[in-house]
């Protein structure tokens, strides 16, 4: 049971990063982009090359995840969203899915279909006996990275002028641009840091997963879900509803069977919004029409 609970905990931390990045995104933006487990695909692809075919240490790696992820988090904004300001959620939506898929192929073009080994940076790769259960140290540290970006994101969001014109513009962009903030700078630089932040966590993930191309649209789903379980816009909303949908899978993978893991996240899903449709943590908004 242990076993099982360790497997789960890993694949919420891994739905709840992803997850982080859609809020950033969400909060400052008000726009949801599906490319964004592309950049934890394009991450894993990072780790392959900085660590295993160049042999670099980790904080290069983690710098260079950083750089590239941010370039294309530039990209991916200037392209799918910058000329799409007035029309409405659905082409913002139609664009993102696009940008995933075109950096989907390309990364097929350049690594094949093939997953790559990535090792861990530590030292003792081998599973460890914790508490009756197995669990690989790799699988602990990504957990703690997890908490780490959950805990930094709701210091930014709270407790910073950038989070708090981030929350802002979120509540009302008209008002925020009258208050003198530069919305449009602020939306690039949540494409950046999203893209940047998933891509620098690649390390972290490929032990378990593998360099893979195959990986995104799952993910892409499956973190979507944490997030509206969690509720748009909260990192610890993110994390509850990142650790739920892994605790479900895991547990329905084990004792019922793994082809109905994607169903109950569903129900799952459908539960939650019946009762809260806002999510666990998000804030109900009352519009005049």
């Amino acid at each position: 049971m242990m076993t099982t609970l360790y497997a789960a905990l890993f694949a919420g931390a891994l739905y709840t990063t992803v997850a982080i990045g859609f809020n950033i995104v969400f909060i400052s933006s008000g726009t949801f982009n599906f490319a964004q487990a592309q950049y934890a695909m394009l991450g894993l692809w990072s780790a392959w090359i900085g660590l295993e075919v160049f042999h670099w240490n980790l904080a290069l790696v983690i710098l260079l995840g950083l750089v590239v992820g941010a370039a294309i988090g530039f990209l991916n904004e200037r392209m799918a969203i910058r000329f799409l300001p007035s029309k409405g959620v659905h082409g913002e939506l139609v664009t993102t899915v696009g940008f995933s898929v075109l950096i989907t192929g390309l990364a097929v073009a350049a690594f094949g279909n093939n997953p790559q080994t990535v090792h861990s940076v530590l030292s003792g790769n081998e599973a460890i006996t914790l508490l009756g259960g197995r669990v690989y140290p790799y699988e602990l540290v990504m957990l703690v990275v997890a908490l780490l970006i959950v805990g930094g994101a709701e210091l930014l969001s709270r407790h910073t002028l950038l989070g708090l014109a981030a929350l802002a513009t979120a509540e009302d962009r008209v008002a925020s641009i009258l208050k003198g903030i530069n919305v449009r700078r602020l939306q690039l630089g949540a494409y950046m840091l999203a893209g940047g932040l998933l891509m620098a966590v690649g390390p972290f993930i490929a032990p378990v997963t593998y360099a893979t191309t195959g990986i995104g649209d799952g993910l892409n789903i499956k973190a979507f879900v944490a997030m509206s379980i969690g509720g748009f816009g909260s990192p610890k909303g993110a994390l509850i509803g990142g650790m739920s949908a892994g605790l479900v899978e895991a547990l329905v993978g084990r004792y019922l069977n793994s082809n109905f893991q994607n169903l109950a996240l569903l129900i799952l899903l459908l539960a939650v919004l019946m009762l809260r449709p806002y999510g666990l943590f998000g804030e109900r908004v009352e519009r005049a029409v």
